[in-house]
């Protein structure tokens, strides 16, 4: 159990999580392409493409993102349901949060999405197909997002557990995020490509992660 209050120091923890997270998603794209091509693809911050485009093994690539995420969210929840101090509960709570469940379900619902990509490249684009993403989606969401409102103790708590995952990790982490895929991709800034990523995505991530590790004890906004 896990009681809520948003600090400014709180919000920057959960902004290095968020954009932690989302930049290590995109990572585990370009490296499973690599490892299915034998070669390196390109990467900027919204996207990503193989060195071997449209093989079926490369939807291998697409899949791996996903899967990922998934796996983080369940961390998450063991870090949630068994850490031994707040900090650790706190920090699953905000790792459940910052994979974006809400995009991966509704992604396929709306058309779009990696994992209906891949599935409608390899299987065919159907109404079929795009429900069953959809179910099995939701199927692998729900468990930690149960146990993160269960966790929640604050009053209110359906309002809070809304702000998580309709709002609070897309307000931080969006903007910075595809300001940057717009200063790369369409203004050329820092867009040197090393082992095919831009180099204004190597640098977020490496101040991303310094910073995280500066900033990560205030996930537990009740931090001294």
């Amino acid at each position: 159990m896990i009681k809520l209050k948003l600090t400014g120091k709180y919000c920057l923890a959960l902004y290095c999580i968020t954009m932690l997270y989302a930049s290590l998603h995109e990572l585990v794209h370009h490296f499973a392409g690599f490892l299915v091509c034998g070669d390196w693809g390109t990467k900027t911050f919204n996207s990503f493409s193989t060195a071997c485009e449209h093989l079926p093994k490369t939807y291998l690539a697409t899949y791996a993102g996903p899967v990922f995420t998934f796996i983080m969210m369940y961390v998450g929840m063991r870090y949630l349901k068994s850490g031994t101090s707040e900090l650790k509960k706190h920090l699953g709570f905000a790792l459940i949060f910052a994979q974006m469940p809400a995009q991966r379900m509704m992604g396929p619902i709306l058309g779009f999405n990696d994992e209906l990509y891949a599935t409608s490249n390899l299987f065919g684009v159907s109404e079929v197909n795009r429900w069953i993403v959809t179910i099995i989606v939701f199927i692998i969401c729900i468990p930690p997002l149960i146990v993160a409102y269960k966790a929640i103790q604050n009053k209110r708590k359906a309002l809070w557990f809304l702000l998580y995952f309709l709002l609070l990790p897309y307000i931080l982490f969006g903007p910075p995020f595809m300001l940057m895929e717009y200063l790369m991709v369409e203004k050329g800034i820092l867009d040197q490509a090393i082992i095919g990523i831009g180099l204004l995505f190597i640098i977020n991530e490496v101040v991303t992660i310094a910073l995280y590790f500066i900033v990560k004890k205030y996930i537990n906004p009740f931090h001294d």
